[in-house]
């Protein structure tokens, strides 16, 4: 098991806590897959299939959208998936926090989505971010953090073009760019 995998399996109720305003954006604000869903569904989607590493987050979003047919929720490293079709928009909201090699995940996905790539990517903050990559270390979490002009190479690199900076802030900034 991974640490990150370990992270999120014992912290998932705090975790899932954070997100608890009821607005769609705080929703999908790097929430935990049944918020996202929610909020996904809540806007039109069809279908919702979310990846997660961690059981404990994934019970969660069970709880949360068990009676909506059209979601499926699937355990494991996503690079280790190979979930069937492909994907009209995907979402990584607060995975590249977590991911130690970005450029095999950014062409994962790439490799599957058909239009619209949604992700988030943290800054280094020098008020949060060492309290935060500390409290992290004390669980071997690792943590990355990008600029700008990195995220925008990485996406290019794995084959999105478009890449537009939707929402800036001192912590991150969320990107969306097209397939």
């Amino acid at each position: 098991m991974t640490p990150t995998r370990r992270y999120f399996d014992k912290h998932a109720r705090s975790f899932d806590r954070l997100y608890e305003s009821q607005g769609v954006t705080a929703r999908l604000r790097r929430g935990p897959p049944g918020r996202v869903a929610e909020a996904v569904l809540e806007a039109g989607a069809a279908r919702y299939v979310g990846l997660d590493l961690s059981a404990e987050m994934l019970a969660l979003a069970r709880r949360r959208v068990d009676d909506h047919a059209e979601v499926e929720l699937v355990e494991g490293d996503f690079l280790d998936l190979d979930p069937p079709g492909m994907f009209d928009v995907v979402l990584a909201l607060g995975l590249f926090d977590y991911l130690p090699e970005a450029r095999p995940g950014a062409a994962w996905m790439r490799a599957r989505c058909t239009s619209t790539l949604v992700a988030s990517f943290s800054r280094w903050d020098r008020v949060k971010a060492p309290l935060r990559r500390l409290y992290y270390a004390l669980y071997g979490c690792p943590l990355f953090n990008y600029t700008e002009a990195g995220a925008e190479e990485l996406l290019r690199d794995a084959g999105f073009s478009g890449v537009k900076f939707v929402s800036r802030g001192p912590r991150g900034f969320l990107v969306v760019a097209r397939a």
